[in-house]
């Protein structure tokens, strides 16, 4: 039965069946995006996209939001703020709008459009969001930005879509007008190829939707409606191409161990980043990679393999089981899949435990992390460092005790079946799994995490050709407050006599600018920083090697004659 004679049997059927006086069920108001790029100019990076929104049906009050957009969003900065020509329309004409900004706090603060007048019946908003490829001026974020590349274009929903306050499903339609792109252009969402109808839901869902226009390049050539593929635009510094064909790869050994059968559609976007080359977040169906100038594809496996693992492990617990559990699996399950080597899978398990073991900060309580997220790279990375090292002693302790019958895997896939069966699955159904599989042992432990105690796997527990040993490293050290480099305007306070920074000739009140990722500096114990520096109108460079005191870390090596086994569990 097609699907047209579905919906008039059903149509039938309700005819038949509705009790005299009844009236049919009125269907879902709707709501038409239509995104119309501009000629992108690839030499000044910018340009612009037309966005019109037309909602069946929006009605708000006098003096109620009609529209709102974050300001910023996880430190990243919107056009909420640099967007023109907002005009919103209704069936009684122009509805005059005025703005209300909350007060900067926390992850997210937004613009609210508010309505001059009642709005009745269809309601046309209209506005034109630049494109800039300017460096962001509030430093490390998201990828999430509109940007140009090869004369295309691509951002996230969340910075460029404005969107009503309600949660009213609607049937939500997607339309481009490519004209004014180079011929041969074509576009992609995280919802598919092309025009496209979402998933009937609130408005919502477009903010953490992707989108791509222009000459885009694929992998694999032939797009599926199901499954794995990759866009990307302009000329990377590496060829994308293998490494897709790498994460297509993962993607379906991944299916199979999360039990997904249905092998949805997850695709994977590559833009290139000014400030944070490497990073990347995960979004509707699919996940958002960045790359730098001088980006290995290699480089990209890990980043990769992390976020398509939050594919398949929604949870209600906290950023410590998101975040550590995709740690714990990025080099695991590609090691298991036999997609990465016993080295590759060492270096991986050894960046993390570096970081971690030398984190000064690696005490900090877990509740003190979100408030100062942003503020502190060595804050910023406990729930990804710590959690992951968590799960591998949860996973020994696990094995341990079942006689290597069970595993963390087990717990994680009991917690994914909660989630999409719509039961608990917080920090508490969590605590109940572990108490389930280790008794109050169990609770101690996490319960010491989330105080902020050292999580030390035991030499084996990454599987039994390697053991544990111990390595010198040097802290991440700024040699400033690090909360200096937050906020649109920089400037150093707290300077550290004798750090590396003191030394290179960093002073207090120097205004700075950077275009590197924190996080990835701190990772690599050889990368330097290079801060702009603005003193007495002169502006100059400054390169320092970030780094402290030097103390002992623990790393995972290769046993001697264990070439030749199997190295997983």
């Amino acid at each position: 039965m097609t699907l047209r004679t579905r919906l008039l049997a059903g149509l039938a059927a309700a005819f038949i069946l509705a009790p005299a006086g009844a009236s049919l069920a009125q269907p879902a108001p709707s709501l038409d995006v239509r995104l119309t790029p501009s000629r992108m100019d690839e030499a000044k990076g910018a340009g612009g996209l037309a966005v019109e929104l037309r909602f069946s049906d929006l009605s708000v009050q006098a003096g109620a939001p009609l529209l709102t957009l974050p300001l910023v969003i996880a430190n990243t900065a919107t056009v909420a703020d640099t967007l023109t020509g907002l005009t919103a329309t209704d069936a009684d004409g122009e509805v005059p709008l005025t703005v209300r900004d909350d007060p900067p706090k926390g992850m997210v603060w937004s613009r609210h459009w508010l309505a001059g007048r009642a709005t009745r019946g269809p309601v046309v908003v209209r506005y034109l969001a630049p494109v800039d490829n300017t460096p962001p001026t509030r430093g490390s974020g998201p990828p999430y930005a509109l940007r140009t590349e090869g004369g295309g274009v691509s951002g996230v929903g969340n910075t460029f879509v404005l969107l009503p306050e309600d949660q009213v499903a609607r049937r939500i339609r997607l339309s481009w007008d490519l004209g004014a792109l180079p011929k041969g252009s074509t576009a992609t969402s995280s919802f598919g190829e092309g025009d496209v109808a979402l998933p009937d839901g609130p408005a919502s869902q477009l903010a953490s939707t992707v989108f791509m226009a222009g000459l885009m390049k694929r992998e694999p050539a032939v797009v599926s409606e199901t499954g794995f593929s990759a866009a990307w635009m302009g000329t990377p510094p590496f060829d994308p191409a293998p490494l897709m064909a790498w994460t297509n790869q993962l993607h379906g050994w991944m299916s199979g161990f999360f039990h997904d059968k249905a092998v949805p559609p997850y695709r994977v976007f590559l833009r290139y980043n000014p400030i944070n080359a490497g990073g990347g977040t995960a979004l509707t169906r699919s996940f958002l990679t960045t790359y730098g100038a001088d980006t290995k594809g290699d480089s990209l496996k890990g980043t990769l393999s992390h976020e398509m693992v939050h594919t398949w492990t929604d949870s209600d617990a906290g950023q410590w089981y998101g975040e550590g559990i995709a740690v714990h699996y990025q080099g695991l399950l590609p090691f298991r899949a036999g997609l990465l080597s016993a080295d590759e899978f060492l270096e991986d398990l050894n960046d993390t435990a570096r970081r971690y073991y030398a984190n000064p900060l690696n005490g900090t309580p877990d509740h003190e992390i979100m408030p100062r997220f942003w503020e502190d790279s060595r804050i910023r990375v406990l729930p990804y460092d710590r959690g992951g090292l968590y799960f591998a002693v949860l996973d020994g302790k696990i094995r341990r005790a079942s006689g290597g019958k069970r595993s963390v895997d087990d717990l994680v896939l009991e917690m994914n079946r909660r989630f999409a069966a719509g039961e608990k699955a917080d920090d508490a159904a969590w605590v109940a799994l572990l108490a389930g599989e280790l008794g109050e042992d169990g609770r101690r432990l996490h319960e010491a995490m989330l105080a902020g105690g050292l999580m030390l796997p035991q030499a084996e527990d990454f599987g039994p050709c390697f053991t544990r040993t111990t390595a010198k490293a040097r802290r991440f050290e700024l040699g400033f407050e690090p909360r200096s480099l937050v906020g649109t305007t920089k400037t150093i306070r707290g300077l550290i006599p004798g750090s590396e920074a003191a030394k290179a000739g960093l002073r207090d009140g120097d205004v700075v600018t950077y275009a590197v990722a924190l996080d990835g500096v701190q990772g690599d114990p050889a990368a330097t920083l290079t801060l702009k520096v603005t003193r007495d109108g002169k502006i100059f460079p400054l390169t320092y090697l970030p780094r402290g005191e030097t103390v002992e870390v623990y790393q995972w090596v290769r046993k001697p004659g264990t070439e030749g086994m199997k190295c997983v569990y």
